[in-house]
């Protein structure tokens, strides 16, 4: 649109809406952010290409499926609140998603996490059946189209204005070829749909596989240097499994994917309940850490750096007081145990913590496993930047620039010493300009040192050290320790309601399995409801008790 696009806009829809500022530009049209004036409230204003305002059958085609796209009510659809025509202007009111593309999120952050791709592709799918269910095919699913929400992480998709139902056949017509945005993107249309055959909701699945490779590599699938190059290569050629571009995508995952991108319809999912309902697998396959053993892990994550920064206190408050000053060492000791202090008050609050976890019914190989599961995500997410050879290249360049900014400190460091004035057998004059090349010298070798030895492609050394400690058998050991304390502690009536509700949740845990398995099983439950009856009769014997106590109380 012409520079003078924003003022149009303003006049042509001043009346009903206060257009704010422009959001975006794309194939088809701007996008606005603006105020509905009735409501007040957001709204996104897309005003469409020109041929959609100009050209009667495309005006009449895309006024009647809005219609049908602004029925939707699904929390996945950005919501289409109305279509305004005002002369040469055809635009659409959308809801405002405060957040940002997908196309958007993987340009600024990089390709998504395992984790975060199949929450996509689930939020995406469940919209696509709801539209699929009521007839339409959406046509133009991209990264472009699928807005992520800031605040939840959630996946919607937008522009089904342009979409299509699936009982109207396609029909090939030049002026749909000529804006090819309108019925599709050629990086992300499927060969039906770029050949001009009928298209159903399979089209839309062809390009949620390729919108997932493209979350999961950060770049397209299908590329080209002109646009019928691209349609030929999505009509003829093939794509690797994904698995074999990107190591750490599950199998189940990249299965699921692979289908997806079948030439052929027919090979493809039936429907997007069952892309779902496959990609539910994955899900279900990856360790679900519970947020108490997540909180557990920052707890034991934090404790390991203090312990190594206590102990180079230590070390260095010895050498400078005892070995370079020359005091006694008993003076150095009144100020290392100040050190030890806050270590052990550290590490006393690392016991709590495990004891906190214990109470709550985590057995010691649940939060072994916890601990674990969260260590390999660390692993997923750097062998994620592993495969980027654009962020390795990157990563490349800033550590050669960081060697070499080296000899440059070095230089600088000898330069402000040639400035200094000796006034004295240990005192100097340094002059302002001195003191500030000093000053460029210490930032440049910390900054230097900090990017060569901390690499987001190695494993950190806390995270070795989390390793060593707390998955080996130091880890085991305070878990079981800790389970032994608590079992002592509800055995002697300190205070068994803890204890006992984390006992009553092992019990019901392992009995249920036992409860559905066969006949052979009964010992089994009999002996659990023993237990569970033992245990109901000792807390009855502690709450008489304890309201026996006050009437003997003098």
């Amino acid at each position: 649109m012409p520079p003078t696009a924003l003022d149009t806009l303003r006049t042509q829809l001043g009346d009903r809406y206060a257009i704010e500022r422009p959001l975006g530009r794309g194939g088809m049209g701007a996008v606005y952010l603006a105020r509905d004036r009735q409501l007040d409230r957001l709204l996104a204003i897309k005003v469409l290409p020109e041929e959609f305002a100009t050209q009667g059958d495309l005006r009449a085609r895309f006024l009647r499926e809005t219609r049908t796209a602004a029925s939707f009510s699904h929390p996945n659809i950005v919501p289409v609140f109305a279509v305004e025509e005002r002369e040469q202007v055809l635009a659409m009111a959308m809801g405002y998603v405060e957040g940002e593309s997908l196309a958007e999120r993987v340009t600024r952050a990089g390709a998504l996490t395992i984790r975060e791709t199949v929450r996509l592709l689930e939020d995406v799918g469940y919209a696509l059946a709801y539209a699929h269910g009521r007839g339409v095919v959406h046509r133009d699913i991209k990264p472009d189209n699928i807005m992520i929400e800031r605040a939840t992480g959630r996946a919607l998709v937008m522009d089904f204005g342009i979409s299509r139902s699936i009982s109207t056949p396609t029909v090939a017509d030049p002026a749909l070829t000529r804006i090819g945005e309108v019925v599709g993107t050629p990086e992300y249309m499927s060969p039906e749909q770029a050949s001009g055959d009928v298209v159903d909701g399979r089209s839309d699945l062809y390009s949620l596989g390729l919108v997932a490779w493209f979350a999961l590599t950060g770049k397209p699938a299908v590329t080209g240097s002109s646009t019928q190059q691209v349609l030929v290569k999505q009509l003829t050629e093939s794509l690797p499994p994904i698995g074999e571009v990107r190591a750490d995508v599950p199998a189940a995952l990249s299965q699921a994917i692979v289908r997806t991108l079948h030439k052929q319809p027919s090979d493809r999912f039936d429907t997007a309940e069952e892309f779902v309902e496959s990609v539910d697998t994955v899900r279900d396959g990856e360790p679900d850490v519970p947020v108490p053993i997540r909180l557990f892990a920052q707890e034991l994550g934090a404790v390991g750096p203090m312990l190594l920064l206590g102990t180079l206190a230590t070390w260095l408050i010895w050498l400078t007081m005892v070995r370079i000053a020359g005091w006694h060492p008993f003076d150095a000791l009144g100020q290392m145990s100040i050190v030890w202090a806050i270590m052990a008050s550290r590490l006393w609050h690392v016991w709590l913590a495990t004891r906190r976890v214990v109470l709550m019914g985590f057995p010691t190989h649940e939060v072994q496993r916890g601990l674990t599961a969260l260590m390999d995500e660390r692993a997923a997410a750097r062998a994620m930047l592993r495969a980027d050879a654009a962020f390795v290249r990157r990563r490349r360049i800033i550590v050669a620039t960081a060697v070499a900014a080296l000899p440059l400190a070095v230089f600088v460091a000898r330069v402000a010493s040639s400035m200094r004035t000796q006034l004295g057998p240990s005192s100097w004059e340094v002059p302002p300009v001195a003191q500030l090349l000093y000053l460029l010298r210490s930032i440049l070798l910390g900054v230097s040192i900090v990017t060569i030895l901390r690499s987001p492609l190695r494993m950190p050394p806390g995270e070795r050290l989390f390793r060593w400690i707390w998955l080996g058998g130091i880890g085991r050991a305070l878990l079981r320790r800790a389970h032994t304390r608590v079992e002592r502690t509800s055995g002697a009536h300190a205070s068994p309601f803890p204890a006992t509700g984390a006992s009553l949740r092992s019990a019901t845990a392992s009995s249920q399995p036992s409860l559905s398995a066969s006949g052979a099983s009964s010992v089994g439950v009999g002996t659990q409801i023993e237990a569970l009856t033992a245990r109901v009769e000792q807390l009855e014997r502690w709450r008489d008790a304890v309201r026996e106590t006050p009437e003997r109380a003098p």
